[in-house]
């Protein structure tokens, strides 16, 4: 007779890091895959990634006993992190579309009213729900998890390399394509590491800044809202229209890192 989930997950908090990452990870994948052949006749094979971010959430939840163990609770203090965050997220991503546009980098496209609302609540949905995974998963778990066996300064620039290189699981031939994001995907990791600590160690400013950058770059994408002009290297601007992957992304990194720490200096 199998081990109450409960006695299990204590077993495996005592294993050292690298296996309790590894049996972390698989054992909602080992519970997925026999979902993937149901998935596949009920969703279609494009949307096999909800029952894995289902069980996921699942399993983050059964590990802390719920998502408050990450910082994910209801204090005001993670509640105004989620708004101040999207806010930054999604106005900061526009403000530096508007700068690229001023100097005749890109150009914007005309789009319909319906669209835009229709497009705009679709990617606000698409950003909280990538960002409540993604935060759970790399800010509140991966992050306490290190940085129990190896400290903050290490936790906090490992798992900001494993999310980096998390978004690199893909074939060969679109990671070559791809590669030129992997500084702004690691420098977004240490940004929103050090935004939770910033929030009183809540995870509500982290999430509301990632899921208002995915909201804003789903938003300008779905609508094909901006066109570049060619005026600016790529190398600038953004290697395949990625914001992430140009120096003025790295840039826009940056200067987020520096508000969020002026803003935090001034309230202490």
């Amino acid at each position: 007779m199998g081990l109450p989930i409960v006695e299990l997950i204590a077993q495996l908090k005592t294993s050292p890091f690298p296996l309790r990452l590894l049996l972390f990870l698989g054992i909602p994948l080992l519970a997925w895959l026999p979902l993937v052949g149901l998935g596949g006749v009920f969703f279609g094979r494009e949307y096999l990634w909800l029952p894995l971010y289902v069980l996921l959430l699942l399993w983050l939840g059964l590990w802390g006993s719920g998502f408050a163990a990450y910082g994910l609770d209801k204090s005001w203090a993670c509640r105004a992190g989620i708004l101040w965050g999207l806010g930054m997220g999604v106005g900061g991503l526009f403000l530096l579309f508007g700068l690229e546009g001023a100097l005749g980098w890109l150009s914007w496209q005309p789009v319909e009213g319906g669209s835009l609302l229709g497009y705009g609540l679709l990617g606000l949905g698409v950003g909280l729900a990538v960002a409540l995974a993604e935060e759970l998963l790399f800010r509140g778990w991966l992050l306490q998890e290190m940085a129990l066996d190896y400290g903050w300064t290490s936790a906090l620039w490992g798992s900001s390399l494993l999310f980096a290189l998390a978004h690199f699981l893909k074939p060969p031939a679109e990671i070559l394509a791809t590669w030129p994001q992997f500084p702004g995907l690691w420098l977004m990791g240490l940004l929103l590491a050090q935004a939770k600590v910033w929030n009183q160690n809540k995870l509500g400013l982290s999430l509301g800044l990632h899921a208002g950058w995915v909201w804003g770059i789903t938003w300008v994408n779905n609508l094909a809202w901006i066109e570049y002009t060619g005026r600016a290297p790529e190398w600038l601007t953004g290697i395949g229209g990625n914001p992430l992957a140009g120096l003025m992304g790295l840039l826009f990194l940056g200067g987020t890192f520096l508000v969020l720490k002026r803003l935090a200096t001034d309230r202490s």
